[in-house]
């Protein structure tokens, strides 16, 4: 069952990473977009993702875990207090479990500064990983 679940969250990233690249090809024809970065690509084609998630008003309350890659955050978090770094690490990391709707909707709990830096640090991983796969 648990193998399963795990094809199923492998999945839900794989058509997020497919849908992703195919916006940001499309960005990068629009007429407005063709000098940007890819990393400003990357942001922009979020940004939608974003904003049209609905917002869960919850608070967002568990376990802090760290996780491996913690250079993956903006650098202006880096005088943040250890919490919120390990709440936008783990934010990033369930993206590629659970896939990107579900980690924004996460990231919606815990307010605006903490959705703000999961979709820079986010930016920056997306752009890693479709670098890697050679999707851009």
């Amino acid at each position: 069952m648990e193998i399963n679940q795990q094809i199923f969250e492998h999945g839900v990233l794989e058509a997020d990473i497919e849908r992703l690249s195919k916006e940001i090809a499309e960005k990068r024809n629009l007429l407005e977009h063709k000098n940007l970065p890819e990393r400003e690509l990357i942001k922009k084609s979020l940004e939608p993702i974003i904003r049209q998630t609905p917002i869960n008003r919850q608070s967002a309350i568990g376990n802090q875990q760290s996780i491996a890659g913690s250079q993956i955050l903006p650098d202006y978090l880096n005088s943040s207090p250890a919490e919120i770094k390990l709440q936008v690490e783990k934010l990033v990391d369930s993206v590629f479990h659970q896939g990107i709707i579900k980690a924004v909707k996460e990231a919606q709990k815990s307010g605006g500064f903490i959705l703000d830096a999961f979709h820079d640090a986010l930016t920056d991983k997306l752009h890693e990983e479709l670098k890697r796969r050679k999707l851009i």
